[in-house]
């Protein structure tokens, strides 16, 4: 296989019809771009046409051909939202014509910023005319990106400027930035075919990362899981494509439909939308309105989607007029922020103008003319990396750092230090394995707060919650399972929640009792006090309140709540956990002593019932501080407790 060069950039022609763009590349190149009968037979460019291009250094390039007739526009702008650099070609018989004027003005605004005016056909005019095409040009792009182009004259037929064209072209390299070769792998789909014995073959620019034989990837929006089989740049066989490089990809486990528009990359990294955040601006000599929920055709990458037109401040937009928007798709298309899209009318067919892409997921329609909408998607465009990065966390906490470069268009490095920063500066905050920011951090804290009073309100006698209802009003919140566990847990170290167990509650929190309730509780109290170690049963308990049972078993719950009783066995037998303590001390004497004891030996020192003695002591065995073997048990430790009182509140 054959290694590229990593120096890769895509140049692109543009222009008018039958201007000889495609004979240009020829003559460049070597290769026919024409490849169908119709192309060949009508002596148009319909479709796509890619070359390889190699400079007189030995440079390789990328060379995109696209068709320049008004009916072609849509595949003209498939082609062209890869080029790094464009070739603008102007017959010198004919000058500036209606598709140059359409192709420079998508070119602008698909954020193209270098090229070269190539006057072809130079051989068929005399001197005095070339050079007034020459002048008619400059005219024409002197509010362009091309106002301080190269203006090169060609033949394509005998060759003449062509090496000179080459030069010009390898002097501009250095000053084009190169698309990003870290992150996740990102390649719209241009062309989609099959191949005896190799299957589905997808061809396109790749706009950013890599990608390597047996590499799985994603085809979005349908999302279908595929695998790399065999790549190719410009039909040689590589083991890694990267951002750049003009590939063709077999893939492998194809089973969905594929086509032009969609986008193979990296699992997980894409999500398709249907509602976007833009600003759009009109073409400057554009004679027809852009008006609110207008119906248009909306070109970004190489997909073409149909959609609405939402403007936020604005009822119609004039000729060179900006506005901020959104775009209500009729199906889904994968876009990224800092995308460039062209927007066409929806019939008849023209160019309208174009934008940038500010938010591919806003979270909802917004309301028009509301001042803080626009405000705050000016704050986004405008951003530094570092506000950027803020908007983002804000509204997903937990993105990764490569997810947020992938997602904003940003250097990992860049992100990097951006997260270091805000890190530093408290911004944000460690939440197990997550970075967070401290306001969401704190409504997390709020959401738990709220949700365990919400079921303190309902039951109110309760102190301790099961802990899965704060995991759950997390992740409710935003976080994944992970994060929102170790959230918790965080809660707790801070002092935001305590801990039982599996059980939490507020710091502080006590069961809110009427006055009949405390009138009750404080009997029940004396009842048991008056015989620790050889308490009432719950029935006795309950005749000293006659009609009252519900009351009598709700407070002896809530006195247990509040570690004052403990619960024994599944009859419900409550004993003072200060009589516990007691018999407690007892095993451990007696454990101290001998090195073991018995239930006879407990019942003998304490004074209690066998029945009370046994229930004790299983209860120590379950809560792990004895251990029995046989008829003797082990003393293994005291399990400490802190009770609190009970809120006495008189309804």
């Amino acid at each position: 296989m054959t290694e590229m060069r990593d120096d890769f950039v895509i140049v692109g022609t543009a222009g008018h019809i039958d201007h000889g763009k495609t004979a240009l590349v020829r003559a460049l190149t070597g290769v026919e771009t024409d490849r169908t009968k119709e192309e060949k037979d009508r002596g148009i460019s319909i479709d796509i046409g890619f070359a390889p291009f190699v400079l007189p250094d030995g440079q390789r390039l990328g060379l995109v051909d696209v068709p320049g007739h008004e009916r072609f526009i849509r595949n003209m702008l498939a082609g062209a939202g890869g080029v790094d650099l464009v070739l603008l070609v102007v017959d010198a018989r004919e000058g500036v014509m209606p598709q140059t004027r359409e192709h420079l003005a998508i070119l602008e605004l698909l954020g193209v910023t270098h090229g070269v005016v190539v006057l072809t056909k130079m051989d068929l005019v005399d001197a005095e005319w070339l050079d007034l095409v020459r002048e008619e040009v400059l005219a024409e792009v002197v509010d362009s990106f091309l106002r301080d182009a190269p203006i090169v004259p060609v033949s394509s037929v005998t060759g003449a400027g062509i090496e000179e064209l080459k030069t010009v072209i390898a002097k501009m390299l250095p000053a084009i930035e190169r698309k990003p070769r870290e992150g996740a792998f990102r390649m719209p789909i241009d062309r989609v075919f099959s191949v005896t014995g190799f299957g589905t073959v997808v061809t396109g620019t790749v706009w950013r990362g890599h990608v390597g034989l047996g590499d799985a990837l994603v085809i979005t929006p349908s999302e279908e899981p595929v695998r790399v089989r065999l790549l190719q740049v410009h039909g040689e066989p590589v083991g890694e494509a990267q951002a750049g490089q003009r590939v063709a990809i077999a893939l492998t486990s194809v089973r969905g439909t594929v086509r032009r528009g969609m986008t193979l990359g990296a699992a997980g990294a894409f999500q398709p939308t249907r509602l976007l955040d833009v600003r759009l601006t009109l073409l400057r000599d554009s004679d027809t309105l852009l008006s609110h929920r207008q119906r248009v055709r909306v070109h970004a990458g190489t997909a073409e989607v149909l959609g609405r037109v939402l403007l936020l401040d604005e009822t119609d937009l004039h000729g060179g007029e900006s506005a901020y928007a959104q775009l209500l798709l009729e199906s889904e298309m994968v876009v990224l922020p800092r995308d460039h899209l062209v927007v066409r009318s929806y019939s008849p067919v023209h160019t309208l103008g174009g934008g940038i892409v500010i938010d591919p997921h806003p979270s909802r329609l917004h309301r028009r003319h509301r001042a803080e909408i626009v405000l705050h998607l000016r704050r986004k465009e405008e951003g530094t990396p570092q506000e950027r990065v803020q908007d983002a966390l804000v509204k997903e906490p937990l993105l990764s750092l490569d997810a947020l470069a992938t997602q904003l268009e940003l250097e990992p490095a860049t992100v990097g230090d951006v997260l270091q920063t805000l890190f530093d500066g408290g911004w944000l905050v460690q939440v197990g394995p997550a970075r967070v920011p401290v306001s969401v951090w704190q409504q997390w804290q709020r959401d738990v707060q709220i949700a365990l009073q919400s079921l303190y309100d309902k039951n109110r006698f309760d102190v301790w919650l099961s802990r899965s209802v704060a995991v759950q009003a997390v992740r409710m919140a935003g976080a994944t399972g992970a994060v929102a566990e170790r959230a918790v847990a965080e809660m707790v170290r801070q002092g935001a929640l305590e801990e039982h167990g599996e059980r939490i509650r507020l710091p502080g929190h006590k069961p809110l009792l009427n006055a009949v309730e405390i009138r009750i509780r404080d009997d029940l109290q004396e009842a048991l006090a008056a015989s620790p170690l050889d308490p009432p049963a719950r029935a006795e308990l309950e005749s000293r309140h006659p009609g009252r049972d519900r009351i009598v078993r709700n407070v002896l719950h809530a006195l247990a709540e509040e570690g004052i009783l403990e619960s024994l066995g599944p009859d419900e037998q409550y004993i003072l956990v200060s009589a516990l303590e007691q018999v407690e001390a007892v095993c451990a004497r007696l454990d101290q002593a001998q090195g073991s004891f018995s239930v006879a030996q407990v019942r003998d020192q304490t004074g209690m019932s066998r029945k009370w003695t046994v229930l004790v002591l299983e209860h120590f065995d379950r809560q792990k501080k004895t251990r029995r073997t046989g008829d003797s048990r082990e003393f293994l430790g005291v399990a400490g407790r802190n009770p609190s009182p009970i809120e006495e509140v008189v309804s």
